[in-house]
């Protein structure tokens, strides 16, 4: 029976999956179930899969058709995802956020221009205490990390110190990287590219 396996959990950062299969993976050829059980290692069981992502921002006050849009469609997205079997979804928020800077290629500027921007909040945070509980209460030994954010370095490090194996699924794009000190904090690499190209093709993914 595969729960007589050891136990591997997955990881997703939902946001840097979606950029990062991006140009890779189009949605008629996509499957979120079938991606999760792709990155499980061989001879374990996929117990869990954790999955994190935010609702779009939409004004309290004053939201526009787009907004309203999005929203729903996100909603209906994340509904979807926590139906599918052995799936937990982690929600965060995104917030409007005004920042400083100079703009490229604008030549001489006195001052700083302000730029309205929208940031995802809470997110790694999430992933980060998952990463570290779950090492630590021994819910599985096997841990597979879809991100890149260096945010992730300390939990990492924890989740070794508590004898779990943390195997970091990346790929370089236009889109996506991996910070350097994470890829070295890892215990273990895979490039996404070959499942990203199975997936694509149509290619069935072996039976473990």
């Amino acid at each position: 029976m595969a729960e007589d396996r050891p136990r591997a959990v997955n990881l997703i950062d939902g946001q840097w999956l979606e950029a990062a299969r991006n140009g890779k993976v189009d949605d008629a050829h996509w499957d979120l179930h079938d991606f999760a059980e792709r990155i499980v290692p061989k001879y374990h069981w996929r117990f869990r899969t954790y999955y994190f992502d935010a609702l779009p921002f939409k004004d309290r006050t004053n939201p526009t058709a787009t907004q309203k849009k999005q929203y729903q469609d996100k909603e209906k997205e994340i509904l979807s995802i926590e139906q599918k079997e052995r799936f937990t979804v982690r929600q965060g928020y995104c917030k409007k956020a005004t920042v400083g800077g100079y703009l490229k290629g604008a030549g001489a500027q006195t001052k700083k221009t302000r730029v309205i921007t929208i940031q995802q909040k809470m997110v790694d945070v999430l992933l980060a205490v998952d990463l570290t509980r779950i090492a630590w209460s021994k819910e599985a030994l096997h841990i597979s990390l879809v991100a890149g954010d260096g945010d992730f370095i300390a939990a990492v490090d924890a989740a070794k110190g508590a004898g779990a194996i943390v195997r970091l699924y990346h790929i370089k794009t236009r889109y996506t990287g991996v910070a350097p000190r994470l890829f070295n904090e890892v215990d273990e690499r895979v490039d996404l590219t070959q499942i990203f190209k199975d997936m694509q093709s149509g290619k069935k993914r072996k039976k473990k």
